[in-house]
């Protein structure tokens, strides 16, 4: 009774509750911002969506915040799913759930769509089976079914291309044969490597009209018409491109093929085999893929699914160079694998029940063991792959300031001013700060170019995860010659470029304080006047008197209005770029706190105390301006719009 399988009702039902937990597993991060695992190709797609909804919704016309004084026309692919992703937030309002929501869509839609081309290869449980893999075996289906990428789109349309070519492949009317090459075209137009799904559909056309396929004007109408529509929206991009300059490379400097050499290297399979057992399918599900493409045919539709695995590891060897590079381009294989899969997983199950039921204690004990086996397998997979999966939903630190830069961005640039955005991945920091503006990939183009910069109008500049990809001592302090610091923390240092270095603060303290001979605090910034996201952003502006003999932390603990303790952040200056031991006499340092100050009451003064300590041994630096027990001086700072 336990082995005996279920009528065809039943197995769909049991489809769309897999189906259904999948989604649920999938909609975890659901309100996180793009700062997770390819959080720079999840903001490109979200900065198209973005501007599509704010700037019109001209679909063949997508543009980038990082463009500079151009219109921000860019060379990409036909983004659907950015489109589709705007139509969501002109209806609903601009939230970030929403495209995720869309994928999440569009991931269980392609579950359910390999279930239907299961059942129809070879039989309901083969299908509901792939989809069990498709759903819970793959860390790349778990992860990239919910982020903000076109990606299970591209799956989505190439999938129903296969299954409609089957269809029309078996006898049926010849609309199949069109919807077949509508969405070929579709995912063509999406991601350009989704032309590989015209090799299977080639085969389904020879398998229904044999060579005659070759004479039959419908198919050449039907293969060059696709290759029109392809071409034609391509060299369109790249006009686009031509005219600002901005491209993702696709027809203009494509890095990512052409490497044979690659091919010839062995640690290009051993990633390849990497990404297979750890991120695609785990370890079960690869041996699963690969017991199910050596199984005999069973019907010869099959075929197409193997020329679909064909298909796109000839696309893999093509574009070598990006897939070492990005290993998402290896979701392109989850379809047809997850099916082969669910194939390896029927024919195990039929085995087990032909085993039960032997007259034979040997295959009874057979039948036992592969069940076991089975039961252990099966379970692993899947445990793999939520681990896996849940490295790649985690928040990445560096990702996350970023996001937390862009926020304060909002807060002080100006709506309309443009914004130099320095550091990180291209897209990023533009889309962090919901500003248009220009991207440079390093300070030394920053403080090459300042000159020019100031001529082009552009005041804001800010330089995203300074300590972490930047950290060159010499070319921060430069900036700090250069231009007036008006806010930083531990992953932005930002800067007026229209004003040099000031030694004056905003706010200056009547009677300075001085601690023994070596420092005096002459008062400081507070930029926004506001905490933003519960960060406090103040700048102290310390003055050398005398020379420091060792390194010393600066550091602000913050009272609110009950007289309890809030927040503090301790750090060298500029966290250890500007060391105390590097100081001048007379040299004035600005250095950039950022303090969480989520546990203070929410009124409008909070009091900060200051002070120095030496790093080696923690003595706090002697407040020698006037009477103190604790070393601290005592300042209160008065926030706007406290709610």
């Amino acid at each position: 009774m336990i082995l005996r399988w279920r009528p065809p009702l039943s197995v769909l039902g049991l489809v769309l509750a897999i189906l259904a937990l999948g989604a649920l597993v999938r909609s975890r991060n659901l309100t996180l911002p793009p700062v997770d695992y390819h959080s720079w190709r999840q903001v490109e797609t979200a900065d198209y969506a973005r501007n599509y909804y704010e700037e019109g919704y001209r679909l063949f016309y997508p543009t980038v915040s990082r463009r500079g004084h151009t219109p921000g026309y860019i060379e990409s692919e036909l983004s659907l799913y950015a489109f589709a992703a705007a139509v969501g937030y002109g209806l609903f309002g601009f939230h970030e759930a929403i495209p995720r929501l869309l994928t999440i869509a569009t991931s269980t839609a392609t579950g359910y769509v390999l279930f239907l081309i299961g059942r129809r290869l070879w039989g309901s449980r083969a299908g509901l089976l792939a989809v069990l893999v498709f759903t819970f075996l793959s860390p790349f289906g778990l992860y990239f079914g919910q982020a903000i990428m076109g990606d299970m789109l591209v799956l989505l349309f190439v999938s129903l291309a296969i299954y409609a070519g089957l269809r029309w492949a078996e006898g049926g009317p010849g609309y199949w044969f069109g919807l077949a090459a509508i969405l070929a075209t579709l995912g063509a137009l999406s991601k350009l490597p989704a032309l590989y799904v015209g090799v299977p559909l080639a085969s389904l056309v020879f398998q229904r009209d044999g060579w005659r396929a070759l004479f039959r004007l419908r198919n050449w109408l039907a293969a060059l018409g696709a290759l029109a529509v392809v071409t034609a929206w391509y060299l369109h991009a790249f006009e686009l491109g031509q005219q600002t300059g901005l491209s993702l490379g696709i027809l203009s400097n494509n890095d990512r093929i052409g490497d044979l050499g690659l091919l010839r290297d062995p640690s290009f399979y051993q990633a390849l085999f990497y990404n297979f057992s750890w991120r695609l399918l785990t370890a079960t599900g690869v041996a699963l893929w690969l017991l199910g493409m050596a199984l005999p045919r069973q019907r010869r539709s099959e075929h197409a699914i193997y020329l679909w695995v064909g298909s796109v590891f000839l696309y893999f060897l093509i574009a070598a160079r990006g897939v070492i590079r990005q290993d998402y381009y290896t979701l392109s294989l989850l379809p047809s694998a997850a099916l082969f899969a669910g194939k390896a997983l029927d024919f195990l199950y039929a085995r087990v029940v032909a085993w039960a039921r032997a007259d034979s204690i040997e295959r009874r004990l057979g039948a036992l063991a592969l069940l076991v086996g089975w039961g252990l397998a099966l379970p692993w997979g899947a445990v793999q792959a939520g681990h896996s999966a849940n490295e790649m939903f985690q928040p990445v630190d560096p990702k996350y300031g970023a996001w937390m830069a862009g926020q304060w961005a909002q807060a002080v640039v100006p709506v309309g001013e443009g914004l130099v955005a320095v550091g990180g991945a291209p897209p990023e920091g533009l889309y962090y700060s919901h500003r248009h503006g220009l991207y440079l990939s390093d300070l030394d183009l920053a403080l090459a170019q300042e000159a020019e910069l100031r001529k082009e109008g552009w005041r804001y500049l800010v330089i995203f995860n300074p300590y972490w990809g930047l950290a060159h001592p010499t070319r921060v302090l430069a900036t700090h010659t250069r231009w007036r610091l008006i806010g930083g923390g531990d992953w932005f240092l930002a800067y007026d470029i229209s004003q040099g270095p000031s030694g004056t603060p905003q706010d200056v303290f009547s009677q300075p304080p001085q601690w023994g001979e070596q420092v005096t605090l002459l008062g400081y910034d507070l930029i926004p006047g506001r905490p933003v996201n519960s960060k406090l952003y103040p700048i102290l502006y310390w003055r050398a008197e005398g020379e420091f003999n060792g390194r010393y932390v600066g550091f602000v603990h913050v009272w609110d209005s009950r007289g309890a303790f809030c927040g503090q952040d301790d750090h060298p200056p500029l966290n250890g770029l500007w060391s105390t031991d590097q100081w001048k006499p007379g040299a004035v340092v600005a250095d950039p706190f950022e303090i969480d100050v989520s546990g203070c009451a929410g009124d409008a003064h909070l009091e900060l105390r200051v002070g120095m300590y030496l790093a080696a041994t923690g003595e706090r630096l002697p407040l020698s301006s006037q009477p103190s027990v604790d070393q601290l001086y005592r300042f209160t700072v008065r926030l706007l719009d406290v709610s």
